[in-house]
C-alpha cells in the first residue's frame, strides 16, 4: 500500500506539490462532501501540477484575522488628522499675479542692447522662477519690513525654534513663500502664508516689488558694466588707430611715398614711352640686321653687293653704274671700228676701269654706312631696352610700396572705422541706460483673504487624508504582519508551503473542556466539528489510496496542537459507520486518549510489551459502539526501545487481523522522535495543524521527515480555526439556508442514545 503514494512536485519549502499517485487529493472537492480541493482552488490546482496560488478569500482571510490592527490604526490616525486639523492655527494665503516680458521694452524703439534680458524658451523662465526664489530677493524683502511690521509679522513665531536656535525673518520667510507658476503662460503668482490675512497680503506684494525691483536693478548695472566695458574698448581702439596712423607716417617718409599716386602716374607714361622706343629701335634694329645678313651672305657667294637695293640706290652707286653701263655701250660700238689698242678704245677702256675702281669704292662706302647703322640701331635697342627694364623694376618697387602702404592705410580705415562705431555704440547704450523699463509689472495686486477662508488646514482634505491614510496604513500593516508571520494560518500555507493537501479545516469548540471535546463527535456538542469529522471520514473513504488503510496514525508538529482530539473524534467518526475501531494511544511520554475519554491508564501498551500482559486483558472494549481503547498504560522511560521492538510491530500485525481501522496517537514530530519509529507499521499518517500556532517552516522540516520515510501522507488537517474564519472554509454550509441539511434534533437525539447504549 506504501507503494501507492508518490510524492509529486518539489521540495516542499519551495511548495506546489502536485498530487499524490492514489489519485491526488484535490480530486476530494469534486464528489460533493465538502471536499478542499475546491476551496480556492487548493488540490485541485496542486493535482494539476502548477501549484496552488493565494485566493481572494485568503487575503480576505487574513485581513479578518487581523480586522483589529485596521480599526486600530485607522482610529489613531484619523483622530490624528481631527486633531490636527482643529488644533492648528489658521494660515492665510495672499496671491499676487505678476506677468514676464518676453523682451525688454525700450523708449529707443528697436534699438539691440549689450544686456538682453529676453525670455524665449522654459529655460529662460526657469531662470526667472529660480531668481524669484533666491535668498536675495528674501533679504531684500526682509529689510523692507518696518519695525512694526517686523514685529507684527513675528509675533505669531515667537516660540518657533529651528536646528540653529530661534526662527529668524529669512527663515520664516522662506518657508512660508510660493512661487506659482501658470502653465502656458509668462504668469506668476507669488503667494505668501501668514496667520495674518493683512501681513500675508503685503509679504506678497513686497516679493512682486522686490523681484522686479531687483530685475531692473540686474539689467541696469549690467548694462551699466557693458558701457564701462564699450568705453574701454573705444580708448583701447583709439591707441591703435594713432598707433597705425604714425605708422603710416613713417612709412610714408621712409619709402619717399608721400606723393605715391603722382609717382605712379607719371612712371607709368614714362614706361610707356620707353616701350614705344623700345619698339621703334626695335624695328630699325631689326631692319638693319637684315641688310647686314644680305650683305654677308652675298660677300660669302660672290656676288654683286650692288645687286642689293639698298645699295644701288646709294645716288654715287647708281650713278656710277649708269656710267658703267654707257661706258660699256660705247665700248662695244667702238669695238666694232677700232682694234682694242686704238687709242679712243684705249681712252674707252681707261674710263671704263676708273668708273668699276670708283663703283667699288661707293659700293664700300654704302656697306660701311650700313654696317655703321646697325650698330648703331643695335646700341639704341639695347639702351632703349635696358631703360624700359630699368622704369619696369621701379615701377614694381612702386607697386610694392603701394601694397604694404594700401595695406596701412586700409588697416588705419578698418580701425578708424571700429573706432567711430564704438563710440556710437557706447553713446546709445549710454541713453539706453538711462531709458531702462522692468521686464515685469504687477497684474493683480495680493488682497488679504476673508478670515473664514483660510488656506490651511483644509478641513476636508485633511479629515479624507486621515480617513484614506488610515485604511492604507491599516491595509499595509495587515500586511507587513502577515507576510512577516510565518505561522500556518490558511490552506495556501498547508498546499503551497508545505506541500500537503488539506482534508479538513476543525472549528474551534469554546466552553468545553478536553474530556468533552475529545467526545465532541459522539455527543455532538457542535454540529459543525461533527460535519468536519464526517466530511474527513468520507474524504478517506472516497480516495483510493487512503480508503483501505487500516492503521492511520495521527501526529503533529508541536505539543498541544490537538492530535488525540483528532484520533478520538476520527475514530468516534469511524465506529458511528459501522467500522470496528480501536484508539492506540503510542504517546507514551505524555498520554492523553484515556484521560480524555475519562478511562483508566493504569495497564496498556507498556505492559503488553513489557511484561507480556494479554491485549484483550489491556484493551478497554466498547468504550461507544465499535470503538475500543488501548491506552498507554503510563509514562515509559525508554519509549523508543518500546514503539522500535519487535513485540510492538507484533502487536500490530495481531491488531490488524481484528479491526477495521486503527487510530494510532502519537508524539508531536518536533519534539521527539517517537513517531517516526511507528511509521513502518502504519499505512498513512494524517497531520494535524493547530491553527496560528505553528510555523510553516518548522512544519515543513518535519513533513519532509516523514516523505523520507516513503510513508503515505494523507493530508493535514487544520484545528481549532475560530469561528470568525470558519466561513471562510464552510461557507457553502454555514449559512443558514443548510440548517436543513444538519441533523434534526430527533435525528441527533436517536444518536446520542444510540452512543450511550
Amino acid at each position: 500500500m506504501k507503494n501507492d503514494y508518490v510524492r509529486g512536485g518539489q521540495d516542499p519549502n519551495t511548495g506546489g506539490y502536485g498530487g499524490y499517485g492514489g489519485g491526488g487529493y484535490g480530486a476530494y472537492g469534486s464528489y460533493g462532501y465538502g471536499g478542499y480541493g475546491g476551496y480556492g482552488g487548493y488540490g485541485g490546482g496542486s493535482a494539476g501540477g502548477n501549484g496552488p496560488t493565494r485566493s481572494l478569500k485568503d487575503y480576505v482571510q487574513m485581513f479578518q484575522e487581523r480586522i483589529w490592527y485596521l480599526v486600530v490604526t485607522f482610529f489613531i490616525i484619523f483622530s490624528g488628522s481631527i486633531l490636527y486639523t482643529f488644533n492648528k492655527t489658521k494660515v492665510y494665503t495672499a496671491v499676487a499675479q505678476v506677468q514676464l516680458f518676453r523682451d525688454d521694452s525700450s523708449a529707443l524703439g528697436n534699438t539691440v542692447e549689450m544686456e538682453q534680458n529676453q525670455i524665449r524658451t522654459a529655460e529662460d523662465l526657469n531662470t526667472q522662477i529660480s531668481l524669484l526664489e533666491s535668498i536675495t530677493i528674501i533679504q531684500a524683502v526682509e529689510q523692507r519690513m518696518q519695525e512694526d511690521l517686523r514685529a507684527r509679522f513675528m509675533a505669531p513665531y515667537a516660540d518657533a525654534f529651528s536646528l540653529s536656535g530661534p526662527l529668524t525673518p529669512d527663515e520664516i520667510l522662506m518657508r512660508n513663500r510660493k512661487i506659482l507658476p501658470r502653465r502656458m503662460s509668462l504668469m506668476i503668482g507669488v503667494a505668501y502664508s501668514h496667520p495674518d490675512p493683512i501681513i500675508a497680503s503685503q509679504i506678497a506684494n513686497f516679493f512682486a516689488n522686490e523681484f522686479i525691483d531687483y530685475n531692473l536693478k540686474l539689467n541696469i548695472d549690467a548694462s551699466m558694466k557693458a558701457v564701462e566695458d564699450l568705453r574701454i574698448r573705444a580708448d583701447q581702439q583709439k591707441d591703435r588707430v594713432e598707433e597705425l596712423d604714425l605708422k603710416l607716417s613713417e612709412y610714408r617718409e621712409s619709402n619717399n611715398a608721400v606723393s605715391l599716386d603722382n609717382q605712379e602716374n607719371i612712371a607709368g607714361v614714362q614706361l610707356a614711352r620707353l616701350n614705344e622706343i623700345k619698339l621703334t629701335n626695335k624695328n630699325i634694329y631689326d631692319q638693319l640686321e637684315t641688310k647686314w645678313n644680305l650683305i654677308d651672305t652675298y660677300r660669302r657667294e660672290g656676288r654683286n653687293l650692288w645687286e642689293l637695293s639698298f645699295v644701288s640706290d646709294q645716288q654715287r652707286v647708281s650713278g656710277l653704274l649708269e656710267r658703267i653701263s654707257s661706258t660699256r655701250i660705247q665700248l662695244s660700238s667702238l669695238s666694232k671700228r677700232y682694234r682694242e689698242k686704238h687709242p679712243n678704245m684705249i681712252q674707252v677702256l681707261q674710263t671704263l676701269q676708273e668708273a668699276e675702281l670708283e663703283l667699288e669704292n661707293a659700293v664700300q662706302n654704302a656697306v660701311d654706312k650700313t654696317y655703321a647703322d646697325f650698330t648703331e640701331a643695335r646700341s639704341n635697342f639695347e639702351v632703349s631696352s635696358r631703360r624700359l627694364a630699368e622704369k619696369e623694376k621701379e615701377l614694381i618697387d612702386l607697386s610694392k610700396t603701394r601694397v604694404e602702404y594700401s595695406s596701412l592705410l586700409r588697416d588705419l580705415e578698418v580701425q578708424h572705422n571700429f573706432f567711430n562705431a564704438l563710440n556710437q555704440r557706447m553713446t546709445t547704450e549710454k541713453a539706453q541706460v538711462n531709458l531702462k523699463n522692468p521686464n515685469a509689472r504687477i497684474v493683480d495686486q495680493a488682497f488679504p483673504p476673508p478670515e473664514d477662508q483660510p488656506s490651511s488646514p483644509n478641513i476636508l482634505m485633511n479629515l479624507a487624508a486621515g480617513f484614506f491614510g488610515g485604511i492604507t496604513a491599516g491595509f499595509g500593516l495587515i500586511f507587513v504582519i502577515a507576510f512577516m508571520d510565518d505561522r500556518v494560518k490558511s490552506a495556501f500555507d498547508i498546499e503551497g508551503t508545505i506541500g500537503l493537501p488539506l482534508l479538513g479545516v476543525i472549528p474551534r469548540i469554546k466552553k468545553l473542556d478536553a474530556e468533552s471535546k475529545a467526545q465532541a463527535v459522539a455527543s455532538n456538542v457542535d454540529r459543525h466539528v461533527t460535519e468536519t469529522f464526517r466530511t474527513i471520514y468520507s474524504s478517506i473513504k472516497l480516495n483510493e489510496g487512503s480508503k483501505n488503510a487500516k492503521i492511520v496514525l495521527a501526529t503533529s508538529t508541536v505539543p498541544a496542537e490537538g492530535k488525540s482530539f483528532v484520533s478520538t473524534n476520527l475514530g468516534l467518526t469511524f465506529a458511528s459507520h459501522g467500522e470496528k475501531t480501536l484508539l492506540v494511544d503510542a504517546d507514551l511520554r505524555l498520554p492523553s486518549i484515556a484521560r480524555t475519554l475519562q478511562l483508566e491508564n493504569s495497564e496498556g501498551v507498556i505492559d503488553h510489551i513489557e511484561n507480556d500482559a494479554m491485549l484483550d486483558d489491556l484493551i478497554i472494549k466498547d468504550v461507544y459502539p465499535n470503538i475500543d481503547v488501548l491506552p498507554s498504560g503510563g509514562k515509559s522511560r525508554s519509549p523508543t526501545q518500546v514503539l522500535g521492538s519487535a513485540k510492538f510491530e507484533a502487536m500490530f500485525f495481531e491488531l490488524r487481523e481484528r479491526y477495521d481501522r486503527i487510530l494510532v496517537d502519537s508524539p508531536p514530530l518536533a519534539a521527539v522522535s517517537d513517531a517516526l519509529n511507528l511509521l513502518k507499521l502504519v499505512d498513512g499518517v494524517v497531520y494535524v495543524i493547530k491553527y496560528n500556532t505553528v510555523k510553516r517552516r518548522t512544519a515543513s522540516i518535519n513533513v519532509r521527515r516523514l516523505w523520507e520515510s516513503d510513508t503515505p501522507v494523507f493530508g493535514a488537517l487544520l484545528n481549532n480555526i475560530s469561528t470568525a474564519h470558519t466561513s471562510y472554509y464552510y461557507s457553502q454550509y454555514s449559512d443558514k439556508t443548510y440548517r436543513d441539511y444538519y441533523i434534526s434534533r430527533d435525528e441527533d437525539a436517536d444518536l446520542e442514545e444510540e452512543i450511550s447504549g
